[in-house]
């Protein structure tokens, strides 16, 4: 019989758990808590997963407060501070981070919340709430700016996914295994986001994105990516352990070398639900 508590699933912690692999990430983010913070300084580590920024600034000789919404994550974070001696320089509180009010501001705030394109986690919302609410005038936000990136791809896997026997489901975005798509034109800028703007115009992506077609075939949808600034020559790209984005059409279309395609995307940061996409 189950109790009355409500019952925490594991999959938050097992996610943040499996981020520890990407070494090259976090060796970069590494440096950049070197480079931007101070012994003394005072940092909140938003959405803390495993505490690894955490525990990096704290061994930098910060005070930090490491927050997460997932009680388990947290509960893995603190043993994890316990384990490497800097428990007493973290505070761990279970929030998420529009509900928390900060006795202080923060002389930096570390918000590693990224994904392919920003559509799904909460990166740029959470950024601007940082700026807006827990750092100082004067504070270092990491990451400080993001560039997404968007190809028209054929992509017969993910394509084919939501057909299962004789039934029909939605098509949703799904990540995409490298190598699973193949290109059919070159590689567009989709937009950029200064996450140290306080503007909200910065919170929108409304892009009409036109291509020349490179390689003849069946364009099913959009492969998102991304590069973050996390300080000035320290840069995360895919390649640092992330998965691209597959973002499907209503309908495929088939496609000729030297064929001009118009594809209008919009969605905003973090809302799921606000994708828009489709050919003009």
């Amino acid at each position: 019989m189950m109790s009355d508590r409500e019952y925490a699933t594991p999959f938050p912690i097992l996610q943040a758990a499996s981020l520890l692999s990407h070494k090259s990430r976090i060796q970069k983010f590494k440096l950049a808590i070197e480079r931007e913070i101070r012994p003394d300084d005072y940092v909140i580590d938003i959405g803390t997963g495993s505490g690894i920024l955490a525990i990096l600034a704290a061994q930098r000789g910060a005070r930090v407060t490491a927050l997460d919404a997932n009680g388990e994550s947290l509960k893995y974070a603190r043993q994890a501070a316990l384990m490497n001696g800097v428990s007493d320089k973290i505070e761990f509180i279970h929030s998420h981070f529009m509900e928390f009010k900060p006795k202080e501001r923060a002389d930096a705030v570390i918000c590693e919340m990224l994904s392919s394109v920003m559509l799904i986690e909460q990166q740029i919302p959470a950024s601007h709430y940082a700026r807006k609410n827990l750092l100082k005038q004067s504070g270092k936000l990491i990451p400080e700016l993001v560039r997404l990136f968007a190809v028209p791809v054929e992509n017969e896997i993910l394509w084919n996914r939501f057909r299962v026997e004789d039934l029909d489901f939605p098509r949703i975005p799904q990540t995409a295994d490298r190598g699973q798509s193949t290109d059919l034109a070159d590689l567009k800028q989709l937009g950029t986001f200064d996450l140290t703007s306080d503007s909200d115009e910065t919170t929108l992506v409304d892009a009409l994105l036109e291509f020349e077609i490179v390689q003849s075939g069946t364009v099913h949808g959009l492969l998102g990516m991304f590069e973050a600034k996390l300080s000035e020559g320290i840069s995360l790209t895919m390649e640092d352990g992330w998965r691209e984005l597959f973002l499907p059409l209503v309908e495929s279309i088939d496609v000729k070398l030297g064929d001009q395609l118009r594809i209008r995307l919009s969605f905003r940061p973090g809302e799921y639900d606000s994708l828009t996409l489709y050919i003009e």
